[in-house]
């Protein structure tokens, strides 16, 4: 018996949703409308997964994915959506997670801004088992790849002379580039000895750094130990362990936006938690009065302190601690940025960022589920002016967002 469905909607991941004996059903690559023959491939109590077997009728909205591995890479998933429609799902989906976990008004919620469609990321984590690649959909064989079209070209180039040399003793490359000076950084994640004069030799001419990671340790085998990239008129100074948004253009716009509403002058004090390299204090600077930032990971904040140096900034003081355990250390800061890991915010650290008092808090978040949950929590004491959603990753499923809050006056 042929199961044949029409698709009603699509999941927060760009799954279609479809119904089949009174059970909900998620199809990959699958568009609103469609109607399509499936084939179950997991059978849960409340709902199903499947494949498609056959396109019965087709979306306005599909086109044919530009990337030769998108049927089987796990690298993207919407690829098979026109870009437009790409920027449409995320705005809706961004509306209704806020809505259902946080109960905000949707219209806050404003269009997304867009940025490149291909070529825009400048760093790739490869994984290596015998051959490199990256990930298949839901499992950890590899396929391997000669490019990734989502990537900046210079870092295709690289991915294909990989695919030439022995990489025996290392099990992952992490690529990084800068669009400044187009710096190429290979980071060589190792379980074994290499033959490292062998390694530098074929990589030399492609890159301006290799550096070795074994036991947790970074080691420069050539070149320098960063890369720089410049973001409006400020330098940063990259490493191989420091966190760096992989969009240059949808950072920019992202820091004009938190730039524009956060709507300081020279006698606010800004509290950037989770600030990684300086970036955003940084970008703010010339805005306010001084800026302290805040961050676990040592060799960011060590890349924040010599970015400081490099742009000449006096206001800016850059803390190497857990948020934690010394954000309740500050009162009556003029505003606080929060741009954590994926997973948000946790309550304790909620209830010491409200008691600091801020009069605002932008907060930039890559995940809409951990945004909503934490803003539900801030809603007590702060009202949600805005929400602009920023395009950082094309043809995925996900989306960062940038949340404007300002204190409830009493």
């Amino acid at each position: 018996m042929k199961n044949i469905v029409k698709i009603v909607g699509l999941d927060h991941y760009g799954r279609g949703i479809a119904r089949l004996d009174d059970k909900t059903v998620f199809i990959d690559n699958t568009l609103i409308d469609e109607e399509v023959e499936i084939d179950i491939i997991k059978n849960k109590k409340n709902y199903s997964e499947a494949i498609v077997k056959k396109y019965i009728k087709t979306s306005n909205d599909r086109i044919i994915p530009k990337c030769p591995y998108y049927e089987e890479c796990g690298g993207c998933n919407i690829m098979h959506m026109e870009y437009t429609s790409q920027l449409k799902f995320k705005e809706n989906k961004v509306k209704e997670v806020l809505k259902k976990f946080a109960d905000i008004d949707k219209s806050i919620v404003k269009s997304v801004i867009p940025t490149k469609e291909l070529n825009y990321r400048n760093k790739i984590t490869l994984q290596v088992k015998e051959k490199i690649g990256l990930y298949k959909k839901t499992s950890y064989e590899l396929i391997n790849i000669d490019e990734c079209l989502i990537c900046n070209n210079k870092i295709n180039k690289i991915i294909k002379k990989l695919n030439k040399i022995n990489l025996d003793g290392t099990n992952q490359v992490i690529i990084k580039m800068s669009e400044y000076k187009e710096d190429v950084m290979i980071i060589l994640s190792l379980n074994k000895a290499i033959d490292e004069a062998k390694i530098i030799s074929e990589l030399k001419d492609s890159c301006t750094s290799i550096i070795t990671k074994y036991n947790d340790k970074f080691r420069t085998l050539y070149g320098t130990e960063y890369i720089t990239e410049k973001i409006g008129k400020y330098l940063f100074r990259i490493s191989a362990d420091s966190f760096f948004q992989v969009n240059n253009e949808g950072m920019y716009k992202l820091y004009e936006i938190v730039k524009k509403y956060i709507k300081l002058d020279k006698k606010n004090s800004i509290l950037d938690l989770y600030c990684g390299t300086g970036t955003i204090g940084i970008y703010l600077s010339d805005n306010c009065n001084s800026v302290t930032g805040i961050e676990i990971n040592k060799y960011a904040i060590n890349d924040a302190i010599k970015n400081k140096k490099i742009n000449n900034i006096t206001n800016v003081d850059f803390i190497c601690d857990d948020v934690s355990k010394v954000i309740d250390k500050y009162k009556n800061i003029d505003a606080i940025i929060i741009d954590p890991p994926r997973n948000g915010l946790n309550n304790e650290i909620i209830t010491n960022i409200l008691n600091t008092n801020p009069k605002k808090i932008v907060y930039v978040s890559c995940d809409p589920i951990t945004l909503a949950r934490d803003l539900k929590q801030f809603k007590e004491l702060f009202t949600v002016e805005v929400i602009i959603p920023v395009e950082m990753f094309a043809n995925t499923y996900h989306i960062e967002c940038v949340a404007v809050l300002n204190r409830k006056v009493n």
